[in-house]
């Protein structure tokens, strides 16, 4: 029986006191000015799915993008046959029947095999799009010898 207090003394009583204490102190942190409890602080980010060629994606898109901000899309590649081969990034506006190219470039001999790097190779497709709404960004990689190609399409939106 004694040791069966000792028990409670030795576990129970460090739980309750530490309960008690650790209330008390963060009453009187959040009773000061200007402080709140924020106990969920985690930002849940939708990424806009990619449908195309699981060989290619394009790294770090997000579902919405500021109006007149230069946007940033890089691509990543998994498939070494189409290294030093020649990507075309072209972004729609879908909102207008048809579709319309927006902005568009071509970047040529992207080889990426020896670095596994992200391309375009120095640098990114960095467009500014001056007017809201979605868009459509399609990232097509052709190999050296235009015989294969893969591409990727995504939809975002511009406020």
């Amino acid at each position: 029986m004694g040791a069966r207090k000792i028990a409670y003394l030795v576990f129970l009583f460090p739980v309750v006191i530490s309960i008690i204490l650790g209330g008390y102190v963060l009453s009187n942190v959040l009773a000061q000015p200007d402080r709140q409890l924020n106990m969920w602080q985690f930002k849940f980010v939708s990424v806009p799915t990619q449908q195309g060629s699981p060989d290619i994606r394009i790294v770090s898109l997000n579902n919405t993008y500021p109006l007149s901000a230069p946007l940033s899309f890089t691509v990543s590649v998994n498939n070494t046959l189409f290294d030093c081969g020649d990507l075309y990034m072209t972004i729609y506006n879908i909102n207008t029947d048809p579709k319309q190219a927006v902005a568009q470039n071509a970047y040529f001999s992207q080889c990426f095999a020896s670095t596994n790097s992200t391309l375009p190779l120095n640098g990114a497709f960095s467009p500014v799009i001056n007017s809201t709404g979605t868009y459509q960004i399609v990232a097509d990689m052709k190999n050296k010898s235009y015989q294969n190609d893969i591409n990727v399409t995504a939809t975002f939106n511009v406020q």
